[in-house]
């Protein structure tokens, strides 16, 4: 089963020619639009735009637009590229949703429905009429055996109770009507909505067995999502993005916002400026990215003695200059750049931009992948 199959309850739609990922972030919009030839997914446009700009901010910075604002911005970028697509899929922000790996006792799938809405809402701080719910048996594997616990008998000897491992979604309700009023007002069909985290994955990994890692670094946060035997298994959001580097070099070396963005995107971590080297500016904010991320995959390690692989890189901070170099000294695991065009046939001439510099657009590549299925 594909990262997001089980999301049955979240959305509705048929599988179209033609298709729009759309990935609204919190400081820009991307998009990729994807049609399906002979079984291939091919590249038709694909873009970006700025959020920045349409609250009068710097491009780059984050903000939080309402529905209409956000609205304006992707008409503007269609237009800007050509999208045609009259079908569009988008992505839910890990932040604004609930993922989460529960155990209960191993019971017919029938029977589990009750169960799940019950231990779901031990972990949603909202009622449980205000979210979508949807959940998945987790497939074991010779390195996670059904579990067990122990519960005295009326002897006082302990009896084994087998348990297995559940993935729960939720997403609140409010979230899935803002999404379909903006879908509504763009005047597309709607293909179902996804956590963006899955989308990533999607468009990155290709049937991978071993335990592998997806770090996205987004503006305001970067998300990390363990998939092992293609099951997301953990999931956590790290509250410092690419923003906060940014940040950084404008007060240490008493820059504009737009200079520091622009010195970040050109020079990255390994460049000088006057006033400072960005090195040892940049570091710490991605020195504590890793080291939050590195918690994660040590406690997974522990927990079912699988050795994470490889770290994949994504999001627009990956495409920082050096980001390699620093997350292999600080994680201590192998690191790559996601491409996340890897699964769809692109242009001749835009294989080698696109394999270097399309890492940003997992997610919304991702979602047209999912759309086109």
């Amino acid at each position: 089963m594909a990262f997001s199959d089980f999301l049955k309850k979240i959305g509705i739609g048929s599988t179209p020619d033609s298709v729009v990922g759309i990935d609204i972030g919190s400081s820009s919009i991307k998009v990729v639009q994807l049609k399906k030839e002979r079984g291939v997914a091919k590249l038709e446009t694909y873009g970006e735009v700025a959020l920045g700009p349409y609250a009068g901010m710097a491009v780059g910075q984050s903000t939080s637009l309402p529905p209409e604002k956000l609205v304006e911005a992707i008409k503007d970028l269609f237009k800007e590229v050509n999208i045609n697509a009259t079908s569009a899929s988008l992505s839910v922000p890990l932040r604004a949703s609930l993922l989460k790996l529960i155990e209960v006792p191993k019971i017919e799938e029938r029977n589990l429905d009750q169960m799940v809405s019950l231990e779901a809402r031990k972990y949603i701080p909202v009622p449980i009429t205000e979210v979508a719910l949807d959940w998945m048996i987790v497939p074991s594997h010779e390195y996670s055996e059904t579990q067990t616990s122990s519960m005295p008998t009326a002897e006082g000897e302990a009896r084994k109770i087998p348990k297995m491992e559940v993935l729960i979604v939720a997403i609140h309700k409010s979230i899935i009507s803002a999404y379909g009023e903006i879908i509504n007002k763009l005047g597309l069909k709607a293909t179902p909505l996804e956590i963006e985290t899955f989308s990533a994955s999607r468009a990155n990994l290709s049937n991978e067995l071993n335990a592998v890692a997806i770090l996205d670094l987004g503006a305001s946060a970067s998300r990390l999502l363990i998939v092992d035997y293609g099951v997301a298994k953990a999931s956590h959001v790290i509250s410092k993005g690419a923003q906060d580097i940014t940040l950084s070099l404008q007060k240490s070396l008493g820059l504009s916002f737009a200079e520091a963005e622009e010195a970040k995107r050109r020079l990255g971590a390994i460049g000088k400026v006057e006033g400072g080297d960005l090195n040892a500016v940049i570091s710490p904010t991605l020195e504590y990215i890793f080291y939050e991320a590195q918690k994660i995959l040590i406690a997974y390690q522990k927990k079912y003695s699988r050795p994470i692989t490889k770290v994949i890189l994504t999001g627009g901070g990956a495409q920082l200059k050096g980001i390699v170099v620093l997350a292999k000294k600080e994680m201590e695991v192998e690191v790559e750049i996601g491409n996340s065009f890897k699964k769809i046939e692109v242009p001749a001439i835009m294989e080698k931009a696109l394999a270097e510099n399309g890492s940003g657009f997992g997610v919304a590549a991702g979602l047209a992948l999912r759309g086109l299925q």
